[in-house]
């Protein structure tokens, strides 16, 4: 008897152990949920890189036009600098070509006057030759009219030889006062197109250089939202991805887009490097959302990009 039940007691605890050492050898994996969407942080850019505005002269600012966050239009005069030798050298021109079309206008005349008297000492030339050879004039009249007759054409060569010598004189003076309208024009500063004037730091009476920008300027072009994805999710992105832009931290919805660049290659995370607890070590893809319609946005706020993993239709 009690062999038996020292037998049944071995087979209990055999049997015990082996079930606990198959739960110890089959251990449960755990079950990988796939994300559905991407949350970034990311930067209001236009689709049009901001660009700055600068000058080609240096000078004193006679006048401003603009400030800053001002709407703008191309070729609306931003900056003027003072261009007051431009403009007396200008008005010097200027009296210069008024005496010089008068001179033109008085050779003028005299040809008109010369070619009259030409011609009628032709006329009168003629005649005489031909009563010379008749017999009926003497030589020296004969040669007298012929004389006359061919001092008249020189006068005429003459006048001709000035009045393009002055058409010339006017050329280059009409030449150096479009210099000086050059000059002029290149002492204004006009927007390169239609946008917004980010940033300046300028004031009238103030200098201005060719070494510093005048303006920073963000070209009128759809709003896009800037942001890097860690190097864990990128391969689930996809062009044309829908998105939401919404306030950092928040669950509203600031505005809506799809993406539209996917970088071709990871680097290293520059987008809001100074956040403590930034992963330097981790690579990053960059991605560009161009958002819908005309958000009420500032260029450069931070903003949480959503970016929907479902499917591209």
């Amino acid at each position: 008897m009690k062999s038996s039940i020292t037998a049944l007691v071995l087979l209990f605890l055999l049997t015990c152990c082996n079930n606990k050492q198959d739960k110890t050898t089959t251990p449960v994996q755990p079950k990988i949920t796939e994300p559905v969407r991407i949350i970034a942080i990311g930067r209001v850019e236009p689709e049009v890189k901001i660009t700055e505005i600068g000058s080609e002269v240096n000078g004193v600012i006679r006048k401003l036009y603009t400030h800053a966050g001002d709407t703008v239009k191309k070729g609306q005069l931003l900056v003027e600098f003072a261009h007051d030798y431009e403009d007396a050298k200008l008005q010097q021109t200027t009296s210069k070509i008024a005496a010089q079309q008068a001179e033109i206008q008085n050779i003028q005349a005299q040809i008109n006057s010369a070619n009259i008297k030409a011609e009628n000492l032709r006329v009168q030339n003629d005649r005489i030759q031909k009563t010379f050879a008749e017999g009926a004039e003497t030589a020296q009249n004969a040669d007298n009219a012929k004389a006359n007759y061919l001092q008249a054409v020189k006068d005429i060569e003459r006048l001709q030889a000035a009045l393009r010598s002055a058409q010339s004189k006017l050329n280059e003076i009409g030449a150096d006062t479009k210099v000086t309208a050059v000059d002029i024009e290149r002492r204004k500063v006009k927007a390169p197109a239609d946008g917004v004037i980010l940033t300046m730091d300028l004031t009238e009476g103030g200098a201005g250089t060719t070494e510093k920008p005048l303006f920073e300027f963000a070209p009128n072009s759809p709003l896009t939202v800037l942001c890097e994805v860690d190097e864990m999710w990128v391969n689930k992105l996809k062009l044309g991805q829908k998105a939401i832009i919404r306030t950092q931290g928040m669950d509203d919805n600031l505005a809506e887009g799809e993406v539209i660049f996917l970088g071709s290659y990871l680097k290293k995370k520059s987008l809001f490097s100074d956040d403590s607890g930034n992963m330097e070590d981790r690579r990053v893809r960059e991605v560009r959302v161009r958002l819908t319609g005309k958000p009420d946005l500032l260029i450069n706020s931070r903003v949480e990009v959503v970016i929907d993993l479902q499917p591209v239709k």
